[in-house]
């Protein structure tokens, strides 16, 4: 069987993805730019992120509110992401409507960044930041991963600080926008139901003269520290605790028994600890989740507890932990496996899920897979791979930890 996957290369540098899936009606396309918080200097941080927002605010064909009505017209959902690893912007439409979809995004990428509208998404931005340090559940996750790789830009928070974000200027900005989104580091991705040459047609008329740029991402690879940090908030009624244990990259062949690994201790339902935990009413969430990065990787636990449990609820789950090497329950953990190949398949045939899927392995260097493929993975991990994976990522070893509440100490 042929693969649904190719690429083609425009002169400049700008790079085309295809995944053909001919049975559905519509397409999901976009640009990945790999730009994210890591490739961002100190005094910057948050400058990705924001110019993600400008993208939508003014382009050399539209104003932002002529922005808005094209797309409408075009009955296109569309939206844009910015991660550690770059920025992705995306339409999901009617099959016959692709063409008219690349125009678009591709003057989004071509931003003017007005100046009557930085200063107010400035604001927006801000304001993003502070509701987000309202939600301890999604702050412990960057203040995790900044304790466990320390210095490393990885550790960078995607959405700056109130102090980078005011700082920044357009100028500024423009030349990042220059420097960063030049031909060379932008990929075009389409998949779903669409005519390949007319694509590259349309992709080399929006794109072709685009300049091209110096912007080698030349960084060492994280190394994990094992530290702790007690942020203590009093008026945070419960206790957020995350334990994090250093894994393998994304393209790792260690990566699929990782991810599974974790729906199998720590999936909200049904798991190792759901059943010493949740089920027992020790806490209101103890959870696993493995993030994958280009160079590095991270299996965490994250728990929200009543502080007076939080000590009790820590012993059990270094329990669990521990016990992993002593053998896995094989009943146990075909369910996760099952588990986890529904939530695959489901989300695959989302366009933009899929689309989604395609950019996180273009980000981190990953070979692209068919849903066939990656379910095969996912079938092929047993117990002796498991145990092989924690010969090598051990979770009893010491972790970095971050709790977020009342408590001053975890002790």
């Amino acid at each position: 069987m042929s693969s649904p996957f190719s690429t083609h290369t425009l002169d400049n540098g700008l790079k085309l993805v295809f995944e053909t899936i001919p049975r559905i009606r519509s397409a999901a396309l976009g640009f990945f730019v790999q730009t994210g918080s890591r490739d961002e200097v100190p005094e910057l941080l948050g400058i990705s992120h924001f110019l993600e927002h400008m993208c939508f605010k003014g382009t050399p064909k539209r104003d932002w509110q002529q922005l808005a009505l094209d797309v409408d017209d075009l009955g296109a959902m569309w939206n844009a992401y910015t991660w550690w690893e770059g920025t992705a912007y995306f339409h999901w439409v009617q099959r016959d409507r692709a063409t008219h979809a690349i125009e678009i995004l591709s003057d989004m990428m071509r931003a003017n960044l007005p100046p009557a509208e930085f200063d107010t998404e400035k604001q927006v931005i801000l304001e993003e930041i502070a509701m987000y340090h309202d939600q301890p559940d999604a702050l412990i996750v960057d203040d995790l991963i900044q304790e466990a790789f320390g210095d490393h830009p990885l550790g960078q928070s995607v959405l700056g600080t109130v102090d980078t974000v005011r700082g920044i200027s357009r100028d500024c900005m423009a030349q990042y926008h220059q420097r960063r989104y030049g031909a060379n580091n932008l990929t075009f991705v389409i998949t779903g139901a669409f005519d390949r040459k007319e694509i590259i047609r349309e992709v080399e008329a929006q794109c072709g003269n685009w300049h091209t740029s110096d912007n080698a991402r030349e960084q060492p690879a994280p190394i994990f520290h094992p530290s702790t940090r007690i942020v203590q908030r009093e008026n945070v009624a419960r206790e957020h605790i995350a334990l994090g244990f250093p894994a393998p990259p994304s393209a790792d062949d260690h990566a699929p028994t990782a991810d599974l690994l974790a729906i199998y201790l720590g999936a909200l339902t049904n798991s190792r600890l759901y059943w010493s935990v949740i089920q027992q009413g020790l806490a209101d969430e103890a959870s696993a989740e493995y993030i994958d990065f280009s160079d590095a990787g991270l299996f965490y636990v994250y728990l929200s507890v009543d502080p007076q449990n939080a000590s009790r609820v820590l012993d059990i789950v270094r329990r669990e932990m521990a016990d992993l090497k002593n053998g896995i329950d094989n009943d146990a953990l075909q369910r996760a496996k099952t588990k986890q190949a529904t939530g695959l398949i489901c989300s695959g045939e989302n366009g933009l899920s899929r689309f989604s899927q395609i950019v996180g392995s273009l980000s981190t260097g990953t070979p692209l897979k068919t849903l066939a493929e990656e379910r095969a993975e996912i079938d092929a991990v047993t117990p002796n791979r498991i145990a092989s994976y924690l010969e090598q990522y051990p979770l009893d070893a010491d972790p970095a930890r971050v709790a977020l509440g009342p408590m001053a100490s975890l002790e």
